[in-house]
């Protein structure tokens, strides 16, 4: 089939950001936006119907006939390959989705209208895709160019997340900065699209040219950990710590909502000793043997002054701790152990958690030294189908968790994840099995994270992401079966592709004697640790 060349102009620095990217991944533009064009047209003009044109007739009365709205001709003469919108009786039409044309996917990121210099940019398609693409766009109430501009800037987000600036000296070629900062030298065009020169064989001495996402041995700033090791709970560091691996420690506090408390914590024990370290507060923790549900946030009361008095507690918890400059925002909020008043109380919804972050968020990034902490949030339960709500009424946490992320609308520094398998096979750990209907196209075990990673909205793929629990679901095995070793290596597989948003910790669930899931007293599991981080594995 023939191939047809659609174009879509892009403002200078996106279009330097966009061609950048692609050469950093190996792909070209027409792969990448044909692969989305391909996906989003599906199967869109399958349902069809043909008419024939009446004396008298126009394409915009037969839009009004089929789709309720006149405006939608365009999808019509698109679809037809029409060259005008003159139409002569007895001409037979094929009308594709006839229905009420939905008028809904308006772009979000519409071309600047400015006086940037916009540059364009051709792709192709075959003929078929670009007719029912160009047909679809006009249903939509969009346009070919405003629909890919829109794609643009969302799968180019806000790559890249880290520029080097670099001095270029006597003997420099881009080649061999490619291979000095990607180990690769044919990646010199990720330079060259990036720093917008057109011959890559020209660069003076003195030119300052910045470099997108350097591959180095970046330092990490104290209270971070470059591993992807950890353990939820501190007491037992030492064994990341014997081995030169500082990993990375969580701690839970539990901080009610009192807004005159100033109490907070010292952490520097740990960051001083080089850990990474991550807080997690919760308004209270729940006892459902005692029938104690405090909630992980407060109840939302009408004004959500409860909200507020939370926040309030959390800036003053952080403004009076040291050592420490991650938090987390409760945990597992669809889970019902963790609603105010627990499975008969208050259903945490996706709405109710964003509106009482947003407040911690605010609270914490106001206070002296303090602005630039990461406020994270909170992973969501998998597995857990309890939180069911119009637009999700089966309960997916999936999609739970991508309207949590939705309605904060990009007010978050991190994203925390759970992921668990259900016993201590390490052949759980990469298994695709999927769940029994009516949840058939969730994993149901380690790899559940990837479609928590996977639905992470492209304006927040630069986001840091912690996997913050992980076991065996039932308590730990007293026998090392390679089930450890099998979680950090498959968590550093997904970190080596440099499609996929990088996760940078991995911890093991728990320390402490809380619950059933301790290992603090289990041998076999402290080998199995040990035997990981043998392998020395980073997430830089």
């Amino acid at each position: 089939m023939a191939l047809l060349k659609i174009r879509v102009e892009l403002d200078q620095t996106l279009l330097r950001r966009f061609l950048s990217r692609l050469a950093f991944i190996d792909h070209t533009a027409t792969g990448i936006l044909a692969e989305e064009i391909s996906r989003w047209v599906a199967g869109w003009g399958n349902n069809t119907l043909v008419h024939t044109v009446r004396p008298g007739e126009s394409l915009r009365d037969i839009a009004s006939l089929y789709y309720g709205n006149p405006a939608a001709f365009l999808a019509i003469a698109y679809f037809n390959d029409l060259a005008s919108d003159v139409v002569v009786p007895g001409q037979q039409l094929t009308i594709p989705e006839p229905g009420i044309a939905p008028f809904t996917l308006l772009p979000l990121v519409a071309p600047p209208e400015s006086d940037l210099t916009m540059i364009p940019i051709d792709i192709e398609l075959d003929e078929d895709l670009c007719r029912r693409f160009k047909a679809k766009a006009a249903f939509e109430g969009t346009t070919m160019g405003t629909w890919l501009y829109e794609l643009v800037a969302q799968w180019t987000g806000n790559w890249p997340t880290n520029v080097l600036t670099y001095i270029v000296r006597y003997g420099d070629t881009l080649s061999a900065l490619a291979r000095r900062y990607y180990n690769n030298a044919r990646k010199y065009w990720v330079i060259a699209h990036f720093n917008g020169i057109a011959n890559p064989s020209l660069i003076r001495v003195g030119m300052r040219l910045s470099i997108p996402e350097p591959i180095l041995p970046v330092p990490v700033p104290a209270g971070e950990s470059r591993y992807l090791y950890g353990i939820h709970d501190p007491g037992g560091e030492a064994l990341m710590g014997d081995s030169g691996r500082k990993g990375w420690v969580l701690v839970t506090e539990e901080v009610g909502r009192d807004p005159h408390d100033t109490s907070g914590k010292d952490y520097r024990y740990l960051q001083d000793a080089g850990y990474g370290l991550m807080v997690r507060l919760n308004h209270g923790y729940s006892t459902p043997t005692q029938g104690a549900f405090p909630g992980t946030i407060p109840l939302c009361d009408p004004d959500e002054r409860a909200y507020l008095e939370f926040a309030m507690r959390c800036g003053n918890f952080v403004e009076n701790s040291s050592g420490c400059h991650l938090w987390i925002i409760g945990n597992e909020t669809n889970h019902p152990n963790e609603w105010p008043g627990g499975p008969e109380g208050q259903m945490i919804t996706p709405e109710m958690y964003a509106s009482c972050f947003r407040r911690c968020y605010t609270q914490i990034h106001r206070r002296p030294g303090h602005g630039a902490d990461q406020v994270i949030v909170a992973a969501v339960a998998p597995w857990n189908a309890s939180a069911q709500y119009p637009g999700n009424e089966r309960g997916d946490w999936i999609q739970y968790f991508v309207d949590v992320l939705t309605a904060l609308d990009g007010r978050c520094d991190g994203i925390a994840l759970h992921t668990y398998t259900h016993g201590a096979d390490p052949a759980k750990v990469t298994s695709l099995e999927r769940m029994d209907p009516p949840f058939r196209d969730r994993y149901y075990e380690f790899r559940s994270y990837r479609q928590f990673m996977e639905a992470i909205p492209l304006s927040l793929k630069g986001l840091p992401v912690y996997i913050t629990e992980t076991n065996q679901d039932e308590p730990w095995s007293h026998s090392n079966q390679g089930w450890i070793q099998a979680a950090y290596d498959e968590i550093d597989r997904w970190n080596r592709d440099p499609m996929h948003q990088r996760i940078r910790c991995l911890l093991l669930y728990r320390w402490l004697a809380h619950d059933q899931w301790t290992f603090a007293s289990i041998p076999a599991v402290h080998d199995g640790l040990r035997a990981a981080l043998a392998r020395d594995l980073s997430w830089v």
